[in-house]
């Protein structure tokens, strides 16, 4: 995985956990441990990531439309089949850890729709 696929997939599992308005300690830990698995290449440094993507997960989940648009962006970066199934895979893991509200189904089917080639 990619620098930039790095940054793409914790940004939207930023968001993911914001879905449901409520962060769990389950979540935060889930997150935490995927950010050690996938390892960070950058000269920025990864706190400073970790709270601006925090940032914008807010931002983002302040409204259905800008949750998508956000959601679209960093999908595009995932091309393959492959690519698409393990994020989708890893968000479904974070969502499940706390148990699924109808709010982060909705944000697991949005991120899906971006996602075609899993569907396919």
């Amino acid at each position: 995985m990619t620098q930039d696929h790095r940054e793409a997939l914790f940004e939207l599992l930023t968001l993911s956990i914001y879905a449901d308005a409520h962060v769990s300690l389950t979540e935060e830990r889930l997150l935490e441990s995927a950010f050690i698995a996938e390892g960070w290449d950058s000269e920025y440094p990864k706190s400073l990531f970790i709270e601006e993507s925090f940032a914008k997960a807010r931002e983002a989940a302040d409204s259905d439309d800008a949750m998508f648009d956000y959601i679209s962006a960093k999908a595009q970066l995932f091309t393959t089949k492959a690519s698409q199934k393990e994020v989708l895979g890893v968000v479904k893991n974070i969502l499940a850890s706390d148990g699924e509200t109808p709010e982060e189904n909705e944000f697991y089917n949005l991120l899906v729709q971006a996602m075609p080639k899993v569907t396919k």
